[in-house]
């Protein structure tokens, strides 16, 4: 049994990665070299061993390497050289993992566009070492890294890195200057930043933010009657515990918080199901042959009306819940509630009279499970977006020019694209803030 069992998996597997190399070639006819590699890799996925996906992966990726490089020569003439070098870049980056070696006329258009681009980034290097933002250039090292090295101007970069050293040292300087003790984010950001420069500085160690919590405290209070099992008062307890968690992946929570935050969490969960056995009943005529009274050697067909008797069994479900979370974080509020309730009738018999259209009946219950998971997870969103409400209320609004960049810092972790952040980052660094954000880990 086993082994019929394991032919038979075997057999829906092999189906199913036949299936998805056809659509991986049907989509390589139609020019669609992304999508088509994409259904290789799933094949390769269920079987590593699958010739016809590897062969039509191999001849995918060449397509898509192809037709890079002529968005590449496109992007140059049409004057974008900056767009043309980002995607080579990308190219480079892609060939190293696809472990693809370029041949005929790509390798030639490859070598073609690598020079061209080479001489650009030689005078973007020189534009740059001249910059009044040394970070404008670290940034160009970390965006052209594969192209860099393929085109061996590493020296030449290490080089033009040295005079920015002594830029880099005065912002340290001033940034360190500026990250007194209260401020834990611009403390964090100056080591970060000085360290990357080779500028170590001696910091003291941050005990206490007292503008974050270390600890939270869940009071739960749940009121569970259910008609037969457990299974949801458990569910319901777990699903708490995540309400710590999400207070813990908040920015709201430090090791070095000061404060406890209490949170309330109110749950009223009801299922019950009554059962009740019925008799139904369903009247029918037939034909049986009988004696003619006024002639009994002879017989006659005669109409019966008849009553087909079977037992039902009916069910009656009442499902509730009403759920609520309170507490107080940055001196807000924080309150919301989810309620369900569901009155559910099904039934069920094991009476089989095709003639009279009755066939056997399953009852169909209510999904407990489910509708308490989804009450939940509404409750778990609202709560993540609320805190992350209250921090941009705090941090961004009002208050974001204050403390010389510490509530930038505290804001950007919220809302990168703000205006007010991107323009303080700019003008300090020469860069907006997701640029900073992938140099420094912000």
């Amino acid at each position: 049994m086993k082994k019929a069992f394991a032919l038979s998996a075997f057999v829906v597997a092999l189906v199913g990665c036949k299936s998805l190399v056809e659509k991986g070639h049907n989509l390589f006819e139609a020019g669609m070299y992304t999508q088509s590699a994409e259904y290789y890799e799933q094949a390769l996925t269920e079987d590593p061993h699958n010739v016809e996906a590897q062969k039509g992966l191999a001849l995918a990726r060449n397509k898509i390497l192809d037709k890079g490089l002529i968005d590449v020569r496109m992007l140059r003439l049409g004057g974008n050289q900056t767009g043309a070098t980002l995607k080579l870049e990308s190219l480079l980056r892609n060939q190293i993992d696809w472990q693809i070696e370029p041949f005929g006329a790509i390798a030639s258009t490859q070598r073609e566009e690598l020079g061209y681009a080479t001489q650009w980034l030689t005078q973007q290097a020189k534009q740059l070492s001249q910059s009044h933002y040394p970070d404008k250039f670290r940034y160009f090292e970390h965006s052209y890294a594969f192209l860099i090295s393929n085109a061996q101007l590493d020296p030449l970069i290490a080089n033009y890195r040295a005079p920015l050293q002594s830029k880099a040292h005065a912002q340290c300087t001033q940034m360190v200057s500026q990250a007194t003790q209260s401020r834990f984010y611009l403390r964090q950001f100056a080591e970060k930043y000085c360290m990357s420069w080779s500028l170590p500085q001696n910091f003291h160690t941050m005990n206490e933010d007292p503008t974050r919590y270390s600890r939270i405290r869940l009071s739960p209070d749940f009121t569970i009657k259910l008609h037969q099992t457990s299974r949801q008062a458990t569910a319901l307890n777990t699903a708490s515990l995540a309400f710590k968690q999400i207070f813990r992946e908040s920015l709201w929570y430090s090791p070095i918080g000061q404060h406890t935050f209490d949170l309330d969490l109110t749950a009223n969960l009801e299922h019950s199901r009554n059962v009740k056995l019925v008799s139904r009943q369903k009247h029918y005529t037939t034909v049986e042959e009988r004696v003619n009274p006024h002639n009994p050697k002879d017989k006659l067909e005669v109409e019966v009306k008849k009553a087909y008797s079977y037992p039902v069994t009916e069910f009656t479900e009442h499902f509730s819940i009403d759920a609520v979370y309170k507490g107080v974080v940055a001196k807000q509020h924080l309150e919301f509630k989810v309620d369900d309730s569901q009155t559910h009738y099904t039934q069920s018999h094991y009476a089989d009279f095709p003639q009279l259209g009755i066939s056997p009946v399953q009852a169909t219950f209510l999904d407990v499970d489910m509708r308490l998971d989804k009450q939940m997870r509404v409750l778990q969103s609202h709560f993540k977006a609320q805190l992350e409400r209250v921090w941009e209320d705090t941090h961004c609004n009002g208050l974001i020019g204050a403390q010389h960049g510490e509530y930038i810092l505290r804001c950007g972790k919220i809302d990168p694209k703000n205006e007010f952040v991107n323009s303080w980052f700019i003008k300090q660094f020469g860069l907006a803030y997701n640029e900073m954000a992938a140099l420094y880990a912000l």
